[in-house]
């Protein structure tokens, strides 16, 4: 049964356990102004869908529950660590208005709720009615922010190809021992002792043996897919449909149908292929194994402290390119609309992100690189109108003598017409992008082309690098997160624990920011100079 936690305190709180020193020490600490400003922001109602709104035992305050994750994250602690602490540290106890009597819960409350916030969107509800709440009450703007992205890992072990291989093959026999013993007898002695028990085998393999180990493991795992391939109880397991995922994405299969005497291997497996059977989410990028998190941030420099605004977690291989949209939508959902300008680094810049994010109302400060095909006369030479969809006139000066739009595989292509005798003579004419068209020539641009042109030629003026500047101090924000809140190598795999997990933290940073900002002394005015 949901019950939200009654705003009836006690007679005599936990803060009339102290005398008068203490009490005041206690209130210049971080646990009074969470007591007194952050407790309050969590929003109970949200959870009430998941209990019986009549029957059953009433649930722990959720309240008490989300304070002890985010405590937990503030300070790096396991569940373990965390529940010792709201037992026994009296400051716990002060920032969650309780009792000493009260201040308990277990190990598998913490569980059961985090389960519940797997079905919350992954924690994004959380996090996202805290922060609004959070920002309202501090006053933040949220009109500039700034985005960037750094790489974690999930609590896996780095495994080479070989490791991967033998990782792969040993979890799938030790299931089929438990699960189907029967059938496990059809493996010969010598694979099985192989795996289950490696140990002169593998445990040794030098960097000149793992060649052969690697060749005899890709025999035994195109064994095992064949032999129990057709299986239906053995297909089922997720362990074989992980051997089955292996053998796909790293084996050329043989083309006759007798045994094969080797395995050829693929040389450059897909950066989604499986890198770990702990973690079947787990992919590769230029950073190498793991996720790559999304942060955008408030950056607007009237703000007494910062904070996250939008969170979420990605492949390793997938493109910053494609996480502006999501960061907006989720500013959006948080902040109530998309900021004014959101600065990024060019990885996230291009011609679609500056249109998409122009939708949202937001201009988007990414710069843009150059490239080869950029060479002699471009787009950016032609000046064009304030809103980027009409030319005024070519390098040389010459007008367009009218403009056409037409719709090209779902994009709107624009035409800038120019009259061929003008073109005739013109000296850039090798040089120009213009194509034949008729007896015209015409430039031919999108609305994205056009927003990489101007951004070419802004990105180079001073203004736009000393505003841009302000982009690199989310850095900082993410070195935190990793030196301060366990973000670099989380004690979790797969990836709806892996995002609930980073937006506890990312949680537990915004709140720890807020309490900092409240609990630390006010600015002193400036002196009068009269």
């Amino acid at each position: 049964m949901f019950r939200e936690t009654s705003p009836q305190r006690a007679l005599f709180g936990v803060e009339h356990r102290l005398d008068d020193v203490k009490r005041a020490r206690m209130e210049k600490t971080w646990a009074h102004p969470y007591r007194m400003k952050a407790l309050g922001l969590i929003d109970e109602s949200r959870f009430a869908k998941y209990f019986d709104p009549g029957n059953g035992r009433p649930n722990k305050s959720v309240r008490l529950v989300v304070s002890v994750l985010v405590f937990k994250e503030v300070f790096d602690l396991t569940d373990e660590e965390a529940l010792a602490c709201l037992e026994w540290d009296m400051s716990w106890q002060y920032a969650l208005d309780l009792l000493p009597e009260e201040a308990h819960t277990c190990q598998k409350t913490l569980h059961n709720f985090r389960e519940r916030l797997l079905d919350d969107d992954q924690g994004a509800g959380l996090f996202e009615s805290t922060t609004a709440k959070l920002i309202e009450s501090a006053g933040l703007s949220t009109r500039r922010q700034r985005q960037d992205s750094t790489h974690i890992l999930s609590n896996i072990k780095m495994l080479t190809r070989l490791g991967l291989f033998t990782e792969t093959i040993t979890k799938f026999l030790k299931s089929l021992r438990e699960e189907h013993p029967r059938l496990c007898a059809d493996v010969s002695e010598q694979l099985l002792g192989r795996y289950l028990d490696r140990e002169g085998y593998f445990a040794d393999a030098r960097s000149t043996e793992a060649p052969r180990r690697l060749s005899d493991s890709a025999l035994d795992l195109h064994w095992l897919v064949k032999r129990f391939g057709e299986h239906r109880d053995v297909a089922a397991m997720e362990s074989f449909a992980l051997l089955r995922r292996l053998y796909e994405e790293q084996c050329v299969p043989p083309q006759n149908r007798t045994p094969p005497e080797k395995i050829e291997l693929q040389e450059q497996p897909s950066s989604s292929s499986l890198q770990s059977p702990s973690d079947p989410d787990v992919t590769y990028g230029h950073k190498g194994k793991g996720f790559e998190v999304q942060l955008t941030e408030t950056c607007a420099e009237q703000n007494p402290f910062q904070v996250v605004t939008a969170v979420s977690v990605n492949g390793a291989n997938e493109s910053d390119q494609k996480q502006v949209v999501p960061a907006l939508e989720q500013t959006e959902r948080t902040c109530g609309a998309a900021p004014e300008a959101l600065h990024t680094d060019a990885g996230y810049g291009s011609g679609e992100n500056i249109v998409a994010a122009k939708e949202h109302g937001t201009e988007l400060l990414a710069p843009i690189g150059s490239k080869a095909s950029d060479k002699g006369v471009t787009l950016g030479d032609f000046e064009m109108d304030a809103t980027g969809e009409q030319v005024l006139r070519c390098p040389v000066g010459e007008v367009p003598v009218e403009h056409q739009s037409t719709g090209n595989k779902g994009k709107l292509v624009r035409l800038a017409i120019f009259a061929a005798a003008s073109c005739a003579g013109c000296p850039l004419r090798g040089l120009c992008p213009t194509a034949k068209r008729r007896n015209t020539r015409a430039l031919r641009f999108t609305a994205a082309d056009a927003a990489v042109a101007r951004r070419r030629i802004e990105q180079q003026t001073p203004q736009f690098k000393e505003a841009h500047k302000i982009r690199s101090g989310i850095e900082a924000t993410n070195s935190e997160l990793k030196r301060c809140h366990g973000l670099d190598k989380l004690a979790v795999r797969r990836r709806p624990r892996v995002n609930l997990s980073v937006r506890f933290k990312v949680l537990a940073l915004n709140v720890k920011r807020y309490v900092e900002h409240l609990a630390s002394p006010p600015t002193p005015a400036p002196a009068c100079a009269c």
